[in-house]
């Protein structure tokens, strides 16, 4: 019998692991290293970098980063120095001040990653800042973009500590100031309030002339001490209305006829389709002798003759002017110098005559003034101890006038109203109701007389109260 040695399967064994061993050699030595990326740096919010800070230089003690967007345009030099920027971590988000140890070359949009252990923040006059910041800290990841928060002057004041050095938009309003011209004392007014536009000598458009009436304005919020203030960056932040103008001297339809179908036609313009009550509260019609002597002659005038609870003067969408985005009305319009029984007689509908007996004028105690109102259709939901408004039917609510009730007769002025743009604006007129989308997407306005008599012994139940108004031009600002 053959002897077979126990320790050839030994030697075989190590002989196979071996081979196997050079081969698996072979093949590292042929595959390619991925090199190791570096761990993802911890992300620190803005939010909690600002509570950090205080009227005292503070330390940050925490390794991490910031990351956000650039908010400022340094290309318009609306800002301190080249040294200045400011971050906003994302739309809707915080905003803080960075200040640069040299002058840098970040741009509007830029998106920035920032070391910040052993960095400085402090609040400085209100607005808090990071400063002395080393330029190296701050990474370019590439760029992104911020939406301006939509808001009011009266909420941005509500909110100014939360906001501060972020970026908003604020509606359709008024810019002011003494010579016409972007200056340090530039004022915003969104029709309810006003704040300060902060506009620094060295600014590219500073002393450029001011598109007085607005669409919107875009800039960074600002905190000098207490005071609020909005930096516009460039004047794209800043977009101009674009007005359409009836001035009522292309009415569709002026020649007498006893057809009364005509007379929901009887107040349509070439630019707008007007509507009122010709039997009891709005005609058109050239001018009583009496307003002869401030008027245009031969043109053909609105007038609203008796008060709001009847003279009301209509305007709603139609194919060809669409109210929808209206965000500024100016009505210029006057009171009639005339008195005694005066008839008020629709031009181009038959037998439709509104005959009021008007009181002398009593001037710098009677007032002259108009409104704007708006409807917005009721949901008729019950409400105790409230008379309710049917279902389908409209609830109308006054668009606030700032300026002052006319004291004189026989002198056009102009009233401006800026009307609500978003569901916030109608929540501030008290609008509650579910139904307040529909006006947004499909607004409505009526032009009422809100003229009174301040005289005494004039009761508001006489019919002697009425000071009969007329309208000189309607301009929608868009």
């Amino acid at each position: 019998m053959k002897k077979i040695h126990t320790a050839y399967p030994i030697t075989t064994s190590i002989f196979l692991i071996f081979l196997f061993s050079m081969v698996s050699c072979k093949k590292d030595k042929t595959k390619i290293q991925e090199p190791e990326l570096p761990p993802i740096a911890r992300q620190i919010s803005i939010t909690t970098l600002k509570a950090l800070s205080t009227e005292q230089p503070v330390k940050i003690k925490e390794e991490g980063v910031i990351r956000g967007v650039v908010i400022s345009d340094a290309s318009s030099k609306n800002i301190v120095n080249n040294k200045t920027l400011f971050l906003q971590e994302g739309s809707g988000k915080s905003g803080i001040m960075l200040k640069l140890q040299a002058e840098h070359k970040f741009a509007l949009n830029d998106s920035l990653e920032i070391k910040i252990l052993g960095q400085t923040v402090a609040t400085l006059n209100g607005t808090v800042v990071l400063q002395d910041l080393a330029n190296d800290l701050v990474k370019k990841l590439g760029t992104g973009k911020i939406i301006p928060r939509e808001t009011s002057v009266r909420e941005l004041e509500a909110n100014k500590k939360d906001w501060e050095g972020s970026l908003i938009r604020i509606a359709a309003g008024n810019l002011i100031s003494d010579n016409g011209k972007y200056s340090g004392n530039t004022k915003i007014s969104d029709g309810k309030a006003s704040l300060t536009s902060y506009i620094i000598e060295e600014a590219v458009f500073n002393g450029q002339e001011l598109p007085q009436d607005i669409r919107s304005i875009v800039g960074i919020v600002h905190l000098n001490g207490k005071e609020l203030q909005l930096a516009p960056r460039n004047t794209l932040d800043i977009l101009p209305l674009k007005y359409i103008k009836d001035e009522f001297t292309t009415w569709k339809n002026t020649s007498w006829t006893a057809n009364l179908a005509m007379e929901q036609y009887a107040l349509h313009t070439e630019f707008a389709n007007w509507y009122g009550d010709t039997k009891d509260g709005t005609i058109k019609q050239l001018v009583n002798p009496a307003d002869a002597v401030f008027t245009k002659s031969g043109k053909i005038y609105p007038y609203l003759p008796k008060d709001s609870l009847a003279s009301r003067l209509q305007l709603y969408s139609t194919n060809t002017l669409s109210l929808k985005g209206l965000k500024v009305l100016k009505i210029t319009f006057a009171a009639s110098k005339s008195t005694g029984d005066i008839r008020f007689l629709e031009q181009s509908v038959g037998n439709q005559e509104i005959a009021i007996n008007v009181l002398p004028f009593n001037t710098g105690t009677d007032e002259v003034n108009i409104g704007i109102e708006i409807p917005i259709e009721s949901t008729g939901e019950l409400i105790p101890g409230k008379l309710v408004t049917p279902k389908g039917f409209d609830d109308h609510y006054r668009v606030v006038l700032l300026t002052p009730p006319i004291k004189e007769t026989g002198k056009f002025y102009t009233a401006t109203f800026i009307l609500p743009s978003n569901m916030e604006d109608l929540k501030a007129m008290g609008i509650t109701s579910i139904t307040r989308q529909k006006w947004l997407d499909n607004p409505a306005i009526r032009i009422i007389n809100l003229s009174s008599r301040k005289t005494a012994g004039i009761s508001t139940r006489s019919r002697d109260r009425y000071i009969p108004i007329l309208i000189d031009k309607v301009e929608m600002g868009f």
